[in-house]
């Protein structure tokens, strides 16, 4: 599992947030966007890192557990907040570590999150839509399913931050999401399924954080 640490890397925050790309993205290219220097220039004190998971399903649902092990659970004894970021497919990942493991993360920062495949909410859909679904069939395993009997009712740790744009090819599934969130903790800008709209959704996130 290789790891690109952010520019502004100190090893001692008591913030860390841990990134997970999208489909076709490597750690690098978010590492490369300056979050980190635009953090510090916020007063936050966050050590970065991003992870690509080198999975072998596209969805990366096989390596959440090595993530855990390799990178979460020692953080989680050395920092006082740790949070998974993740974009595209990466927030899919996020969400789904998250429903695996609820005690672990103080918070995730989804951008722009893939709602899963059309199979998965169609069996919702036919079940009356999220509310009327009882959710996975005992021994069901698809973890497509996992994912969103966790967007039912998300719980109240980790704190869930999600933005996305209102015109990403996307934004349908992300609009479900985004209604089992609190108003508070969702922030819309106008855009697509791009860098030019995540730039000013990770400038949106600090200023909620600086809020708190």
């Amino acid at each position: 599992m290789r790891a690109v640490r952010f520019p502004g890397w100190r090893g001692d925050a008591p913030w860390r947030l841990v990134w997970l790309p999208g489909a076709a993205m490597a750690a690098e290219d978010i590492a490369a966007q300056g979050w980190d220097a635009e953090a510090a220039a916020h007063g936050f004190a966050i050590d970065m890192v991003a992870i690509d998971l080198q999975a072998q399903r596209f969805d990366g649902a096989d390596v959440i557990d090595a993530l855990v092990a390799e990178w979460l659970q020692p953080a989680r004894g050395a920092v006082q907040r740790l949070w998974l970021g993740g974009l595209s497919l990466g927030g899919w990942q996020a969400v789904l570590c998250a429903q695996r493991h609820a005690d672990l993360l103080d918070g995730l920062c989804l951008l722009a999150p893939y709602p899963g495949d059309r199979l998965a909410w169609g069996a919702i859909e036919r079940a009356g839509g999220l509310d009327a679904w009882n959710g996975p069939a005992p021994g069901e395993a698809d973890p497509a399913l996992a994912v969103w009997a966790w967007w039912k009712q998300p719980p109240r740790r980790p704190r869930v931050w999600m933005g996305y744009g209102r015109q990403d090819r996307f934004a349908d599934g992300m609009d479900r999401m985004a209604a089992r969130l609190d108003a508070a903790q969702v922030q819309r800008a106008d855009g697509g399924h791009d860098w030019a709209c995540w730039r000013p959704l990770w400038s949106a996130f600090l200023a909620s954080e600086a809020r708190q």
